[in-house]
Formats: structure tokens, sequence, C-alpha cells
């Protein structure tokens, strides 16, 4: 099974994200990460301290480090995908999005980029081209039209394979294209998918929200493409 929901297949570009789990963005921002489903997880808000982390109850366990201002977060074993809040000692609330996986403990550093602007480091192309890929991941997990997309429905049947029913539910239309599927296991044997099986020219990136099916069982996948002019 592939430790990472969200792949991105962007060649030389750099993914922050996922380069040693460095979350940059601002707190309006769902900031994307993997965290392991059997040990705690290291989060800390760079230059900053923890005040707090919310979530659904149940769902998570934190263990505080007052000394350090970090956290350790441990998902319930059966949660595939979390959203948590992490209030800082600044007053500011990061969401984080994330996707439980069966991978050794993560650490996550959420960075601010308005504290990177300050020390000087420029954003170039490729850092505005990851945000908006995040930005449109988003929009497909939460079902939202951004402003300058336009969102269409439908249920198109997609072939794949013959364990699994592909179905297109929504499409987003703009400088880059996302597309939101729900693939079902239609076979009597339990599913273990791997992102990299759904890869075609021109995606950049795939999310999937459960990356084990039992028989019967549907997930939501999710891809951002270049655009039609990309």
């Amino acid at each position: 099974m592939s430790a990472m929901a969200l792949a991105l297949f962007l060649g030389s570009v750099s993914v922050p994200v996922f380069s040693g789990q460095y979350l940059e963005g601002s707190p309006d921002d769902g900031l994307i990460a993997t965290v392991s489903r059997s040990e705690p997880n290291l989060i800390r808000v760079e230059g900053r301290k923890i005040r707090s982390i919310h979530g659904v109850e149940g769902e998570f366990f934190v263990t505080p480090d007052k000394e350090t201002g970090t956290a350790y977060l441990k998902p319930n074993p059966d949660k595939h995908f979390l959203s948590v809040f992490v209030a800082d000692d600044a007053g500011r609330n990061w969401k984080l999005m994330l996707k439980v996986a069966d991978v050794p403990a993560e650490t996550l550093v959420i960075r601010d980029r308005s504290r990177a602007r300050v020390e000087g480091k420029a954003f170039n192309a490729d850092d505005s081209r990851n945000s908006a890929i995040r930005r449109v991941m988003l929009a497909l997990e939460r079902d939202a039209e951004p402003e300058d997309m336009t969102a269409r429905d439908t249920l198109e049947i997609v072939p794949l394979w013959n364990e699994a029913r592909f179905v297109l539910v929504r499409t987003l239309d703009g400088a880059l294209i996302g597309e939101k599927y729900q693939l079902t296991n239609v076979s009597s044997s339990r599913m273990v998918i791997d992102e990299r099986e759904l890869y075609r020219r021109g995606v950049l990136a795939i999310m999937v929200d459960s990356l084990e099916l039992e028989p019967g069982e549907a997930t939501n996948v999710m891809v951002v493409l270049e655009g039609r002019d990309g």
C-alpha cells in the first residue's frame, strides 16, 4: 500500500508539503499532509508555540509538550482522514487535512508564508503552482466552486479495472482541471489501491480518501490535471 494519499507528479517542481512535511501557507489555507496511523506524530509551528489542537472528539489523541510548544498527535487507528485545527500563541488557527497511513512517525512543521517573505525567501512560479494545485484539491474535497473555475456535476462511468466501478461525479474547469471520482470495490475481495495506477498523462496530483476497500465499499478520488492550455 502506498504511504501517501496525495501523490504529486510534478517532475522537477519543488513540493514543500512533502519535502520533510513542511506545510507552508497561511491560516486561510488547508494544509495537506500524511501522518502515521500507529505512532505519535510531532507537530510544531515554526517560530511559535502550539496552544491547542482541536477536531472531532475521539478521532485522535494529543500529547502536548509545554516546554517546547510542540504537540504529538496519534490518530484513532480506525480513521483514514482527519481535519484538525492547530492554534498557536499568535492567535492563529491552522487547518490541517491529514491522511492517516501505515507509515513511520512523521514530523509536521507549519510555516507561515508571510514569515518566509519577511526573511527574504522569494517564492517562485513553482510555489504559486503548488498553491494552485492544493487549492483545487481542497475545492474537490469540499465540493466547492472557486470563483475562477466552473463546476459541473456528472455521473460518467470511466473504465478502470474489472474489480472496480469508477464514476466521474464532478469536474472543475479553469487554469487547472479538477476531477472527483467515486471508486467502488465491486469484487468479492479486499482491494488495496495504489494511486500510481490512476496516473495518466497530464496528472499533477491524486488524492484517495481511503486506500483500502472491503467488498462493496467506496472512496472518493480527487485528481488535478494540467489546464487545457497547459
